[in-house]
């Protein structure tokens, strides 16, 4: 499968909407998001901005598999969010869009010397995703994730850092 990573722009504010309406991010600090939420983040320059890029993230279709950020670009060491749609995750999707958006990164911020990423330690999917794209696990960060749950109860979950450097990548 060939991916294509193409700049999310301020007017697909409603498609994004849709995108992350339409699924669940069961791994994410909120599990379902509507259109204020993604209203709220483009005012807080969440998705694109002077520190962050998105892009959509497709296949031979029109319709967007995923949907990927990479943030805190004005740090030497930017993080990036990754959401695979339901139906295609389990399809190699994560792995193909990290290694596009490490691509990316490394190619236009030439100041980067690493991207890294954070996960809920029960995200076993994600995990793999970062080790084959040569990620290394870096922290493990204790009761550090916070999960809403039903009546606005809060838990915390450990989560887990991942990292790859720029030599790593361009070896």
């Amino acid at each position: 499968m060939q991916l294509r990573f193409e700049p999310f722009q301020v007017h697909e504010v409603e498609a994004l909407a849709r995108f992350l309406a339409a699924s669940d991010w069961p791994f994410h600090h909120q599990v379902s998001v509507d259109s204020s939420w993604v209203r709220g983040r483009i005012e807080a320059g969440h998705f694109f901005g002077s520190d962050a890029r998105s892009f959509w993230v497709r296949g031979d279709h029109e319709q967007p598999l995923a949907f990927g950020r990479v943030f805190d670009l004005n740090d030497t060491t930017p993080l990036f969010d990754l959401r695979v749609d339901a139906a295609h995750r389990g399809c190699g999707v994560g792995t193909l869009a990290l290694r596009g958006l490490t691509a990316w990164l490394f190619a236009e911020h030439p100041e980067a010397t690493r991207l890294g990423g954070y996960t809920r330690i029960d995200n076993l999917a994600m995990q793999r995703v970062f080790e084959k794209c040569g990620f290394l696990k870096e922290a493990h960060h204790r009761r550090a994730w916070r999960v809403e749950g039903e009546g606005h109860e809060t838990r915390l979950l450990d989560c887990v850092g991942y990292a790859l450097l720029r030599e790593e990548y361009e070896l």
